[in-house]
């Protein structure tokens, strides 16, 4: 059967060798694998139904899709402008790297480009990326399966499972996370590569680690614990030399992969390094994994959401019930003995990862001791950033069990055929094997779409002004108010792709640490400094949407800003632009400063949204900033003794700072730029 492992014997019946039989299936026949990639677009179909109806205005939710609609428009929009600047998106002005706040989802991108490009429908693209994503999990999962097995059913089987697992219906507003689909053809290739010795294949795993690091820093880490996992299982089979410089030759060439991914990699370093990102144990422990949580489902699963959802369900990050049907098949799975190492392989990745998704600490009869995950977490460059450990249990776990599973259906079949003489009555039976799993799976996977109403794409389909105006002129803009609660929103990221201005305001997965104390200013807009601080950020308008709900003449914020010169209304009621004077006081500061000096605010704590927009322009411009205190989650590290520039508001004598008679540079706003007495000129 093709894919499954023979054994050449000499002549006294000892074994020589294992290698897989019809090694070449994939380019012998390739076309004929092209219908079940149709049937794995089908089902996606099915099992996201009713949003194949509203492809064009309707998103899964009004939450991260939202968002990532975005993310994907502003990376067509880069692309084709500015490619050298796309991590410097359009929100969140003024820090920099503000893509690299989250997942900037290249990977994606790359497939609906050329829809974005024509279409200019960053909904529609959305929604395709979704559909791609699983339709690709399911396919390539498939075809890990019917390599190890040969079996077209056992591979049908196991991708329903890998794509449609409640953990991945439960994300399905989280595309970064959808985006599954490389770790199955990354354990394919390297198997294949460490099998027949094919540096082709272990071609084909460095260009999937690549797409698969453009599509997610999660999954890069899923794929560096799967083939850790993996290469460990082949060295016990087989440490020959010739098995060993095989290995050194395919990890030379996922290092070349991921040395081609530094560039997308180094503005989150940049960002961790700007803000102080760390996630730290007590963080690791919020979102790891507890043992019930492999019974818990999200409220919306159907099958099982007034059941497991109601008694397990803590959040969607912790929702790891694999389905009943996948478990048991994954341990008949076990006695599949025609495949040996990568059966115990599947295993130990199965056992491995499900220790990993517990965190840190992993607690047994009530003692708690020390996880693996520790090691990695201080040893691997990056893992620190790594907040919700129970993924690994969502996605590496299942990955396991869902290729037991798949031994454990052709181990089924096998015992159908062995049962049925017949040939018409075998492939019937088998037929009827694979639908009743996919149906039972469907049963067990079915997630409630209750989809959000419909949203326009386009200008032409609203009465904008306000982003007509802002699409026209492109100024530097802020829209008011900015909203209210610990979540900011996404709405201005989706509106933006109608203008691509620079906004102040935005949503990503981290906010910088000025935004919530910055906005609460905002609240006081016209009054108190606001303006003066507008202006020294460098915005150029204020976008004001007025309450519906109070008349002009009673709205406070009009009636302050007829008395304030430096507004100049450019678009009328209800959604005001007003043209701001320009005075970027900060930025003159910040231009003083040499390439590459750093700052110290050592009076940050005095005004916080000040300060905290004058550290982002710092840090704009390439500048280490040093102060006091915390903002937000932001622990401001103290100056070293050599700083050479300081800059405080215009008052404080910088002697009675530690800086001695330092040099007077600049004094522009409320603030002074000094230069400390033991720096050269």
């Amino acid at each position: 059967m093709s894919g499954e492992s023979i054994r050449n014997k000499t002549e006294h019946g000892e074994d020589v060798i294992e290698r897989p039989a019809d090694a070449d299936w994939w380019r012998q026949s390739p076309w004929s694998h092209l219908w079940v990639l149709g049937l794995f677009l089908l089902f996606t179909l099915a099992m996201t139904w009713p949003l194949a109806r509203h492809m064009t205005d309707t998103l899964v939710s009004w939450g991260d899709p939202v968002f990532q609609a975005w993310t994907m428009a502003w990376n067509v929009h880069a692309w084709t402008s500015n490619p050298l600047d796309v991590f410097n998106a359009n929100v969140l002005y003024p820090y920099r790297n503000t893509l690299a706040y989250s997942d900037h989802l290249f990977g994606q991108t790359l497939f609906i480009a050329p829809i974005q490009w024509l279409t200019d429908n960053p909904i529609l693209v959305d929604n395709i990326s979704r559909f791609i994503a699983l339709t690709l999990t399911g396919f390539f999962t498939y075809l890990l399966v019917y390599d190890l097995t040969g079996n077209r059913v056992a591979g049908i089987v196991a991708g329903f499972a890998y794509a449609f697992i409640p953990n991945r219906m439960a994300h399905i507003e989280h595309l970064n996370i959808l985006t599954a689909q490389y770790l199955p053809l990354i354990l394919l290739a390297a198997r294949r590569a460490l099998l027949q010795r094919s540096i082709r294949w272990a071609i084909v795993l460095g260009a999937a680690l690549f797409i698969q690091g453009l599509s997610g820093v999660y999954f890069l880490y899923f794929a560096g614990i799967l083939l850790l996992v993996l290469f460990i299982a082949w060295l016990i089979r087989d440490h020959s030399r010739e098995s060993l410089v095989m290995l050194v030759k395919i990890v030379g060439i996922c290092a070349f992969a991921a040395v081609l991914l530094v560039p997308t990699l180094w503005p989150y370093q940049v960002v961790s390094e700007d803000l102080g990102i760390v996630r730290t144990q007590s963080d690791v422990k919020l979102w790891s994994a507890e043992r019930s949580d492999y019974l818990a489902v999200h409220p919306h699963n159907r099958l099982y959401g007034d059941w497991l959802g109601e008694n397990y369900h803590r959040h969607l990050e912790q929702d790891l019930f694999p389905g009943f049907l996948l478990v048991a098949l994954a341990i008949v799975g076990l006695f599949y003995t025609r495949l040996r190492w990568e059966r115990w392989m599947l295993a130990a990745l199965t056992a491995f990862s499900f220790l990993l998704s517990f965190g840190v600490v992993f607690t047994l009869f009530g003692r708690e001791f020390t996880n693996p995950y520790v090691l990695f977490y201080e040893l691997i460059p990056g893992f620190q950033a790594i907040r919700v450990a129970a993924r690994f249990g969502g996605h590496l776990v299942t990955l396991g069990l869902v290729g037991l599973a798949g031994m454990g259906v052709a181990l089924i079949i096998q015992q159908v055929r062995l049962r049925l003489p017949d040939l018409r009555q075998q492939q019937i039976a088998v037929t009827g094997v694979g639908v009743l799993l996919v149906a039972v799976m469907a049963a067990e996977y079915s997630h409630d779409m209750d989809l959000p109403d419909p949203l326009p794409t386009s200008l032409e389909q609203i009465d904008r002004p306000d982003y007509e105006y802002l699409a026209e002129h492109q100024p530097v803009a802020i829209e008011l108010p900015m909203g209210e609660g610990d979540v900011a929103s996404a709405w201005p990221n989706f509106w933006s792709t109608m203008h691509w201005a620079e906004v102040v305001n935005g949503y990503s997965a981290i906010a910088p640490p000025s935004y919530y104390i910055f906005r609460d200013r905002m609240d006081q807009f016209p009054e108190g400094n606001s303006v003066e601080l507008l202006q020294g950020m460098g915005v150029e308008a204020v976008v004001y949407h007025a309450d519906p709900f109070i008349t002009p003449e009673n709205d406070p914020v009009l009636q302050a800003v007829s008395e304030i010169p430096e507004l100049e209304q450019q678009v009328g009621y209800p959604d005001f632009v007003w043209t701001l004077e320009p005075d970027p006081w900060m930025w003159r500061l910040v231009e003083e400063v040499p390439n590459g000096e750093a700052v110290d605010l050592p009076l940050f704590q005095e005004d916080l949204p000040l300060f905290g927009m004058l550290a982002a322009i710092l840090q704009r411009e390439s500048h280490t900033v040093y102060g006091e205190g915390m903002l937000d989650y932001w622990d401001i590290p103290d100056a070293p003794e050599d700083v050479c520039y300081i800059m405080i508001p215009t008052g404080p004598d910088p002697f009675d700072l530690g800086y001695g008679d330092a040099e007077h540079v600049l004094t522009d706003g409320p603030l002074s730029l000094y230069r400390a007495e033991w720096c050269d000129g």
